[in-house]
């Protein structure tokens, strides 16, 4: 039987930079695909300039699956960057498509704009975050809401909230248009077990600190502002404590001006992106999301994973993930002081927050692979084109 030929079709690759779990999931969501079954092409639509874009693609393409960055994106000119993106994926991409699959909301209208060129039998959009168009509400309004139900053949959400907000669509329901779960998921592997190779020294950590790490985009919806008045209020409580912020935003200089505020910048350091995250786990003590709203967050998975203590936010799709008091703590959102809080209690308490890394551990392995989740595409692949 002929592979069937699918585009994924994601914003880019910057998967330390802008982008973070959504972009890694379509690289491994391609990664392991079976390719009797399904034949891969990965397009990122914008390069962002973070520097590891170009490694991606490097590594994706030797590993026999055609990869391009349509343009580069600028910041400045966003619907001029759509229209760019557009022209360099029709001039470098090579159809046709049996079926084009997008990640996220540009990639979703550029799936609509791509299908007949490329002759696609179907579209599907996997919906990555419990939140569309969190920037531009008029879109959501009128894509998600009216647009999407008739041009995507079928609709998934990372986590059940997700399916819950996409199947209360008026248009939705009355056209039975139901949405399914495909839950996000990564390669649990690459996290699990990995040693400490990286050296506390070689990041400017002490090396008997209680370590604080969180991974994530630095913007508004992770709540990092929220995180460090926590720190501050965690630090006179655990006074040998550093927190490790890893990742890139447009939020950074307000952040690292905030650390400053609070007199805590000397135990704070902003990381940046890492291509290598899963080494930096093991150095962490304790992994704290702040996050306002999520989808399924891939950093709780990854960091659970890695059998790191976790608190989280009590948000949809890391409520999913954390169950309080067995897999990790949940506080309130948008409250430094119960953060804080949750902080002090898991470095007074080590045994107990091990005992819930370990089971927290068992939990992401058995239903969070990369391989199930992947399996779970292959059979919708087959089913829409097939």
């Amino acid at each position: 039987m002929k592979p069937i030929h699918v585009l994924q079709l994601l914003s880019g690759l910057a998967v330390e930079g802008p982008l973070g779990g959504v972009a890694r999931f379509g690289i491994e969501l391609s990664h392991h695909l079976n390719p009797d079954l399904v034949r891969v092409t990965l397009c990122g639509l914008w390069d962002y300039h973070t520097g590891y874009e170009a490694r991606w693609q490097q590594e994706l393409t030797a590993q026999g699956i055609p990869t391009v960055i349509a343009a580069p994106w600028d910041e400045t000119s966003p619907y001029r960057s759509c229209v760019t993106a557009l022209t360099g994926a029709r001039s470098q991409l090579n159809g046709p498509f049996d079926l084009i699959h997008s990640h996220g909301e540009f990639a979703d209208l550029a799936a609509i704009a791509l299908r007949q060129r490329y002759g696609a039998q179907a579209l599907v959009r996997t919906v990555h975050n419990e939140r569309e168009w969190s920037k531009r509400p008029l879109f959501g309004a009128f894509f998600t809401n009216l647009l999407y139900p008739f041009a995507f053949r079928r609709e998934l959400g990372v986590a059940q909230t997700v399916v819950d907000n996409l199947n209360r669509r008026p248009l939705a329901r009355l056209t039975n248009h139901h949405a399914q779960v495909a839950y996000n998921a990564l390669n649990v592997q690459r996290f699990a077990a990995q040693p400490a190779n990286v050296e506390r020294s070689a990041i400017n950590i002490p090396r008997d600190a209680y370590v604080v790490g969180s991974v994530g985009r630095l913007r508004p919806q992770k709540g990092y502002h929220i995180w460090l008045a926590a720190a501050a209020q965690a630090r006179a409580a655990v006074p040998n404590v550093h927190f490790v912020l890893i990742g890139e935003g447009e939020l950074r200089p307000q952040l690292e001006a905030q650390a400053r505020e609070l007199g805590i910048d000397d135990v704070v350091t902003f990381l940046g992106p890492r291509h290598d995250v899963e080494a930096l786990y093991p150095l962490m003590n304790l992994f704290v999301s702040s996050s306002l709203w999520e989808g399924l967050p891939t950093v709780i998975l990854e960091a659970m994973a890695a059998r790191r203590p976790v608190v989280g936010t009590a948000v949809a799709g890391t409520r999913e993930l954390v169950v309080d008091g067995q897999t990790g703590r949940l506080v309130p959102p948008d409250d430094p002081q119960a953060l804080a809080a949750a902080i002090v209690e898991s470095y007074q308490n080590p045994v107990a927050a091990t005992q819930m890394a370990a089971q927290a551990q068992t939990f992401v392995m058995a239903r969070f692979s990369i391989e199930a989740v992947a399996r779970q595409y292959e059979n919708l692949y087959q089913e829409l084109v097939g």
